[in-house]
């Protein structure tokens, strides 16, 4: 049973010729061993263990950590006596290290040396380890020697004991690392604050926590691998670089304690963010970076679209007599496992390329996770209409073999574009790579033999800035770019879809809303924000009740049809479609059908301010334990911010439902749905009622 992490838990089926004594399953008859296992990577029948479910560690956001093949590379080490892995209900995980020849952690000199003999160590399990999963210098404890690690007799490391023993270091750990005034204390400055002298150090500051080399200048870090706790992790070592220089006052101390959590996405290049540490220290306000405004969007607008208004003639439409030929880009992501399964499944598809980026794990084994992961038959990878291609789309070439390139050029009919990175942080210049990568396709789609549809996966985030006493938003593109002005995110979808207005082809941008869990399984992912509701909702005993807010959440095979109905139809679709629910639901409604699922007695709703009150005062006694059973905690200002503009935002469907039957006959959703999402959740083990 897959774990969502790359891990699988070993269960034993119940079958006609193989009863078993014990069956422990909810849903099936069988066996749940709780043992965790790893995929052989070029070897996908081979597997090995690594561990116990009950070891994994649930981070505060949902996500997974399996510490033991982290530990086993470290403890690997001569420098290292003992290691436990900790941070269940936290941000970061970290580490307790009892060293081999014992040292008093509080000398530095001592605990500077130590650390840079493991070093590569934390290097190599880093490199093993998934980006949520990764070690950072800040998160080393390094044990007393007067307070070895707990052991059983044979010299076995007891890790709860452990851990319990050391419980108010690593509490004092987190504190220091998540408040927002962190001093840094380790942090020494730069030799002067002049960019000539911060973008180095910023270069070095930044390399470390990414455990590889990153280039300066304008190139962006997070397109290099930099992520969000690297980012936190740099934040807090300007703060503390801006504390430990005994030249600068009080006042430039105090403003450095200010800078916003999002300072680093903000100014996603050394170059920015070496200029708005100056302007910090100067005194200047900090602003919003280079992602940010009206020019910034129609700056990038501009720079994509050049040379499109260059006309490329009428060009024939491929006879489909044999079916449609479709490029499908990012089909390992939830919404792309729902096309590709539903592409391959249909009669009047002939062939599917399947386009994603080279990665460690094989391309088919990373599909078939994708497809499990979301309860979706892995048969459909044994058809002869699937081929996998793998490529760079900042490349213009898209990173394909000439031989390829004319394959495609020889044969499509349908681009279905729907690679690209969700996060809600990143200022619009590190969504670049994605802009240019939607032209390189474009320019595939020019460059064909016949007339090549484009079909873009947009976000109703492009139309942030909507001003909603004009009604719902339309569908059509909007040539005022203040509309999509917000999130980064939002931002670069809106300039795609600019730039495919441009581009002469026939295109259409689908306007895709918050996707629920599937009609038909409940898929829906744990690190959701609703699922997080409903979680925190269990534990508080409560649900949050927004009067007047409806839910326009769209089941993904309802997205999925309205997208590939545009494939299939004979008349090109329009240039612009809403993918919302078009019968939404009060949003009271929906939380009354979760709290009453299962044999739980009807939870009550209670007022949003009353709810989010309620995780305030959780929050501030807050145990490992309630951060994990509460993960709304971590999201009390988005909660605030997405409950609240549920029912403002209105979008029109009308175009939506005259291209696609699935949607315009969709169905409200009901308890029935509330049902399957619920189930679900608990089968992964997220949420447990009675």
């Amino acid at each position: 049973m897959p774990q969502g992490d790359n891990t699988y838990e070993c269960q034993i089926l119940t079958s006609d010729t193989h009863r078993l004594a014990v069956e422990n399953l909810g849903d099936v008859k069988g066996f749940s061993t709780q043992d965790l296992f790893e995929r052989h990577p070029t070897k996908p029948n081979l597997y090995r263990i690594v561990g116990r479910l009950d070891d994994v560690i649930m981070m505060a956001n949902g996500e997974k950590t399996v510490p033991g093949p982290m530990e086993d590379i470290l403890i690997a080490s001569p420098y290292i006596n003992g290691v436990v892995v900790f941070g269940r209900g936290r941000n970061q995980t970290g580490v307790l290290i009892e060293p081999h020849l014992p040292f008093d952690p509080a000398d530095a000199k001592k605990l500077g040396e130590f650390r840079n003999l493991i070093w590569p160590t934390i290097g190599e399990v880093n490199a093993r380890t998934p980006a949520f999963s990764r070690l950072y210098k800040e998160m080393i404890i390094v044990t007393q020697p007067t307070k070895p690690m707990v052991r059983a007799p044979k010299g076995t490391v007891i890790k709860k004991s452990t851990i319990e023993a050391y419980k108010t270091e690593i509490d004092t750990l987190y504190e220091t690392i998540e408040a927002a005034s962190a001093t840094g204390s380790d942090t020494a400055p730069p030799p002067s604050w002049t960019r000539e002298n911060l973008e180095p150090w910023l270069v070095e500051h930044a390399s470390t926590l990414a455990s590889k080399p990153l280039l300066g200048g304008t190139h962006d870090i997070f397109e290099q691998g930099f992520d969000s706790l690297n980012s936190t992790f740099l934040r807090l070592r300007i703060i503390g670089a801006v504390n430990n220089d005994t030249t600068l006052g009080e006042d430039v101390k105090e403003r450095s304690g200010k800078i916003p959590q999002n300072f680093v996405y903000m100014h996603p290049s050394i170059t920015d963010l070496a200029g708005a540490v100056v302007r910090l220290i100067e005194g200047v306000e900090v602003t919003a970076g280079p992602g940010a405004g009206v020019a910034a969007i129609e700056a990038m607008v501009k720079k994509y679209s050049a040379g499109l208004e260059v006309g490329i003639g009428e060009k024939a439409a491929r006879e489909t007599g044999s079916g449609a030929v479709v490029l499908l880009t990012g089909s390992t992501g939830g919404l792309g496992s729902h096309i590709l399964d539903l592409l391959i499944r249909s009669p009047d598809v002939a062939h599917v390329y399947a386009y994603n980026r080279p990665g460690r794990v094989p391309m088919l084994q990373r599909q078939k996770e994708a497809l499990e992961d979301r309860a979706l038959d892995v048969g459909v990878l044994d058809s002869g209409k699937l081929v996998f291609l793998e490529g760079d789309s900042t490349k213009e070439d898209l990173g394909l073999s000439t031989d390829v390139l004319d394959e495609l050029r020889t044969s499509l009919t349908a681009i279905i574009h729907n690679a690209w990175m969700l996060d809600f942080n990143k200022s619009l210049s590190s969504f670049e790579g994605h802009v240019k990568g939607t032209r390189h396709v474009i320019d595939l789609a020019r460059d064909s033999n016949y007339a090549v549809r484009v079909l873009f996966t947009s976000s109703v985030a492009s139309a942030t800035g909507w001003d909603q006493s004009k009604g719902a938003f339309p569908e059509e593109v909007q040539l005022d770019a203040s509309v999509a002005v917000g999130s980064g995110y939002g931002e670069s979808k809106y300039v795609a879809e600019r730039i495919l207005t441009a581009s002469g082809l026939y295109s259409t941008s689908f306007r895709i809303g918050q996707v629920c869990g599937s009609a038909s399984n409940g898929s829906w992912t744990t690190t959701d924000w609703v699922p997080a509701i409903v979680k925190s909702s269990l534990a508080l005993g409560a649900y949050p009740s927004a009067p007047g807010a409806l839910a326009n959440w769209i089941p993904p095979e309802a997205v999925c049809s309205a997208i590939v109905d545009a494939v299939l139809s004979k008349d090109p679709a329009p240039l612009a479609v809403n993918l919302v629910h078009p019968k939404p639901v009060p949003w009271d409604e929906v939380m009354s059908n979760l709290a009453g699922v299962g044999n739980q007695r009807q939870m009550p709703l209670v007022p949003l301010a009353q709810w989010t009150e309620q995780l305030r005062m959780r929050a501030a006694w807050a145990s490992k334990e309630d951060l994990e059973n509460i993960p709304g905690l971590k999201l009390l200002d988005f909660f605030d911010a997405a409950v609240s503009g549920v029912g403002n935002a209105q979008f029109a469907t009308e175009k939506a439902e005259a291209l696609s039957a699935t949607m315009r006959l969709l169905v409200p959703l009901s308890g029935a749905d509330a049902m399957k999402w619920m189930s679900y959740w608990e089968k992964m083990n997220f949420i447990a009622y009675d």
